[in-house]
């Protein structure tokens, strides 16, 4: 009886996968395997992205999407002209309105500035060598540290805002904050730490508001 069974049981096996085959062959719902994004959805034949038995290649992409010239794309989309790889960040048949790009950055060309797609929040300080700093795959610095409170070169990576470059603005904080040094030179707007602390950016060292 035993050896029966280990006779029969590839079989049903064999039978098994057969129907399964034939059946996904015959009825395309069967493979469906869930709704196309919205900007995909007027596609009506799969065999427009799929090769039967295949995966989608990059060349199935590239018959409707082109990028080979550069200076037609906008900047945070210029990495496409690489035209490879499609598939790494784009994922489809996850409903309409489904998100179906999914960055990855280690894919890109090393030549490739950041601040071409991301706004740099340091305002052109640190230079655009982002890397020497950020990771690809994690913008948090590990490790950092910010330098103690008794370090007055604030301006090193910190920009003031607009306002404090407006010569009456300035000169209300001089007046209401600066009156023991009045009569010498103007203070520079660099000198952040006259009103700043290092903990809290918005902490400051004064009491009040100006308008009080």
């Amino acid at each position: 009886m035993a050896s029966l069974r280990k006779k029969i049981f590839p079989v049903v096996i064999l039978a098994a996968i057969a129907g399964l085959a034939v059946w996904l062959f015959l009825d395309d719902k069967a493979a469906n395997p869930g709704p196309l994004s919205s900007a995909h959805e007027e596609i009506g034949d799969c065999e427009a992205c799929h090769t039967p038995w295949k995966s989608i290649t990059d060349e199935a992409c590239l018959a409707c999407h082109e990028f080979s010239d550069a200076s037609s794309l906008r900047p945070v989309i210029r990495f496409h002209e690489e035209e490879r790889f499609c598939l790494k960040c784009h994922f489809e048949h996850r409903g309409l309105d489904a998100r179906i790009s999914k960055v990855d950055h280690t894919l890109f060309n090393g030549n490739l500035q950041c601040t071409q797609c991301h706004l740099d929040r340091h305002e052109g300080l640190f230079g655009r060598e982002c890397r020497q700093c950020h990771e690809i795959t994690s913008w948090r610095i590990k490790g950092f540290r910010h330098p103690p409170e008794g370090d007055t070169n604030c301006s090193r990576c910190h920009k003031a805002p607009g306002s404090h470059y407006d010569d009456h603005f300035w000169s209300l904080i001089e007046e209401a904050h600066f009156r023991a040094e009045k009569g010498k030179k103007k203070i520079p707007v660099q000198e952040c730490w006259r009103c700043h602390i290092t903990h809290k950016w918005a902490h400051m060292r004064m009491q009040h508001n100006l308008s009080d």
